[in-house]
């Protein structure tokens, strides 16, 4: 099993708007389409942490994780997904019409991962 990390940099001014959109738009459209969403984060302030950050504060402040069979599902998945109408009207809904530009998003990292021998998730 391979796992894909997805984190993101959303306007902090504009989260809650983005997790009703999440929760209700995004995430319930990828089950639909088979996509096994395994987890959808929002990241706590850690300035009062035992262990805080050693640099600068970072501003990603979701992060999701999809589980794959290997690669190759997630590519063949992702293709379709991103290559279906309904999915382009889920998209839409990103765009800020005053600007043009993205309401949410700031950044969009993703980083697939491998299970090592340590890790229970296999």
């Amino acid at each position: 099993m391979y796992y894909e990390l997805r984190s993101y940099d959303i306007n902090p001014d504009r989260i809650d708007e983005y997790l009703v959109w999440a929760s209700t738009k995004a995430v319930p459209f990828f089950k639909s389409r088979g996509m096994r969403v395994i987890g959808f984060w929002k990241a706590v302030d850690t300035a009062e942490a035992e262990f805080p950050p050693s640099g600068p504060a970072s501003a990603t402040n979701i992060h999701w994780m999809l589980a794959w069979e290997n690669e190759a599902e997630m590519r063949a998945k992702w293709g379709e997904v991103r290559g279906s109408a309904e999915y382009q009207e889920i998209l839409k809904e990103r765009i800020d019409p005053e600007t043009g530009g993205q309401k949410w998003h700031r950044v969009v990292r993703s980083a697939l991962l491998a299970p090592t021998e340590a890790s229970p998730l296999q």
